[in-house]
């Protein structure tokens, strides 16, 4: 019992500190979100978000970490159905704020690491670059997955944002191509450092992943679970790809059997 509650302590002071971090990235992260749906790349996302569904099926969607709203808005521009929800009441706002400027009907939710829905309630599940930041990934991820309709399936994009953090040739690398973006006029957000500290004491900053991913879900009884790689290159602008190039994006998708 007293561990339990050491580790309920523990991941409540990680999140409060990543609260803090997104409430001061909140603006500038949603003029990188703002850009990238009117960018070139959208349709890259649409097709990665909603290629494998029924073009003309409205869609129950949850969108889990939403920070500005850039999944939720195209969702509900085709027409679903969309929840979205985030910890970070700084990032619901520009949510809020993105959401007026689309026209669009969105349920916005500020949640804390369980989210209050009914299990099989959702038809599609989307994330990005949420997992990193899971506190107890195994059992958060399971949650994600129980609110999911048989036959539903579940989309999280992520990449190793901090994998430079397990060795010392990792961090060189980092540090080279840092001076690199600065060189090249790139976008470095002064207080991403901040997050180190953090990160070092989340369980998947240890990992490699998506091979993590990929043997977590196949231990998991009634889900399919495939993934993709290298998607810089299909989502990203060539000025992304130039920042992103350290960090892969994958996508992990993970399907209720019915």
């Amino acid at each position: 019992m007293e561990l339990m509650m050491e580790r309920t302590k523990q991941a409540a002071t990680l999140e409060g500190q990543m609260n803090g971090y997104w409430k001061d990235r909140s603006e500038s992260y949603s003029a990188q979100n703002l850009g990238q749906f009117f960018g070139e790349k959208r349709a890259a996302w649409e097709e990665k978000l909603f290629g494998n569904w029924t073009q003309g099926r409205s869609l129950r969607v949850l969108d889990i970490g939403t920070g500005p709203g850039f999944f939720a808005i195209l969702a509900a521009l085709r027409g679903h159905k969309v929840t979205a929800v985030d910890m970070s009441q700084e990032m619901l706002q520009k949510a809020q704020a993105n959401v007026r400027m689309t026209g669009v009907s969105i349920q916005l939710q500020q949640v804390g690491n369980r989210l209050p829905f009914a299990q099989e309630s959702f038809d599609l599940i989307v994330s990005r670059d949420v997992t990193w930041t899971l506190t107890e990934p195994e059992e958060q991820l399971q949650h994600w997955a129980s609110l999911l309709a048989p036959g539903g399936e579940m989309l999280y994009f992520d990449a190793e944002w901090y994998a430079y953090l397990r060795t010392e040739a990792h961090r060189k690398e980092y540090e080279r191509k840092k001076r690199e973006i600065r060189e090249k006029g790139g976008f470095l957000y002064q207080k991403a450092n901040d997050m180190e500290q953090v990160a070092y004491h989340l369980p998947l900053t240890h990992q490699v992943r998506p091979q993590w991913d990929r043997e977590y879900w196949a231990r998991q009884n009634g889900f399919d679970c495939w993934v993709e790689e290298a998607l810089n290159e299909v989502v990203y602008s060539p000025v992304e790809q130039m920042q992103y190039e350290s960090f892969p994006e994958f996508l992990v998708h993970v399907r209720r059997r019915k």
